[in-house]
């Protein structure tokens, strides 16, 4: 399965309330008229975030993001008819500026790998999206496998965490796609090689996050396993809205 990871920002004039209103109730059910070949449609609405370092004194980036949209395909063909089809075009497309600002527009396409966990569960009630940037210097199958050595790390180091999380899949980013991500805007936008989708129980536990985070942090330390650039990375803290399944 293969899946487009889309961070949002809510268009000039309008609430983070507003914007979580239109994508779910009015954005989601347009999608929803003629899904094509879409397989799962999931908003992640954000309602609380961090970005870039805390060693840094002013932001280096966009500190917005109000959802993340994550479309789920069997293949990449289905994937490429979706968003080539009449309905998509005409409907679902031209209904972006009504509520994102298509400027800041992040997305990725990518692939689910599961981690393994301590304290698997099946549902679990808040998320958090790690976004990663990838040091500059490693070849994307390098920063995968160091990527899942500091996930292993920091279940060995932050038992709080390792004890609330319930699930983690690391999203590898496909690049070959990058070239069609302007569907969503954001032409100035970093393109991220990863994102982490961790589940907790409820937005209390997923707290244990920050040392879990700080695990990475002190793995990412040490010039031989250095595989992320804090900087330009950021997490959100997330409510999953299924939309749509097949």
């Amino acid at each position: 399965m293969i899946k487009m990871l889309a961070a949002i920002c809510r268009r000039p004039g309008m609430t983070h309330a507003e914007y979580l209103a239109y994508v779910q109730h009015v954005h989601g059910p347009l999608a929803c008229e003629n899904p094509v070949a879409l397989q799962r449609y999931v908003q992640n609405h954000v309602f609380d975030a961090a970005f870039g370092s805390s060693a840094e004194a002013a932001h280096n980036m966009l500190p917005v993001r109000d959802s993340v949209t994550e479309l789920y395909w069997d293949t990449a063909e289905d994937m490429r008819s979706t968003f080539s089809h009449e309905h998509v075009r005409t409907k679902v497309g031209p209904d972006g500026p009504n509520f994102s600002d298509s400027g800041a527009g992040l997305s990725m396409v990518a692939i689910e790998v599961e981690q393994p966990v301590s304290h698997p569960a099946s549902f679990s009630g808040a998320k958090v999206l790690h976004y990663l940037r990838s040091d500059a210097s490693l070849a994307l199958p390098e920063f995968f496998e160091r990527w899942s050595a500091a996930h292993a790390y920091a279940l060995q180091h932050a038992p709080q965490a390792a004890a609330a999380l319930r699930r983690c899949v690391h999203n590898r980013q496909l690049p070959e796609f990058n070239p069609m991500l302007a569907y969503f805007g954001g032409k100035e936008s970093l393109i991220y090689e990863g994102v982490a989708s961790l589940y907790f129980d409820n937005a209390h536990t997923m707290g244990a996050f920050r040392a879990y985070e700080s695990a990475l942090l002190a793995y990412n330390a040490e010039p031989a396993t250095r595989f992320f650039v804090p900087q330009q990375s950021f997490f959100l803290y997330a409510s999953e809205v299924p939309i749509y399944q097949r």
